[in-house]
């Protein structure tokens, strides 16, 4: 059985160490990029099946990476789930208006525990 590849975006290491232990112990292959252009290189190279994707970065944020991901023909149909911390409401119901209008799958707010965020990943790559 192929692993499922799934990149993590996110400038936060703490995060990205987080979430690639939690994944790759559900036998998931984690790539990373600490931000927005270092994804739009790696996907050619990865080729995931799933990007956990993090609003806010430096360089290139995550909106702006989305749309670019949106623009290449290889990567137009990958699910993308947009990472959020917690914050203030109104910013985050703009951040979930945009991540659904820019064709994003869903969003997943940054500390959610082990066991919903590997049924969701899970979900995710079933659709």
């Amino acid at each position: 059985m192929n692993k499922h590849r799934i990149l993590v975006v996110d400038d936060e290491k703490l995060f990205v160490n987080l979430y690639r232990e939690i994944l790759e112990a559900e036998g998931f292959e984690v790539f990373s990029a600490g931000n927005g252009v270092e994804c739009l290189e790696l996907v050619k190279k990865c080729k995931p099946d799933l990007i956990l994707l993090d609003m806010k970065m430096p360089e290139m944020d995550g909106a702006q990476t989305l749309l670019k991901l949106r623009e290449d023909p290889e990567m137009k149909d990958v699910k993308i789930v947009f990472l959020t911390a917690f914050g203030d409401p109104l910013t985050d119901v703009g951040d979930v208006r945009f991540a659904k209008g820019a064709g994003a799958t869903d969003y997943i707010k940054k500390g959610i525990g082990r066991d919903e965020l590997v049924a969701r990943v899970r979900k995710y790559l079933s659709d």
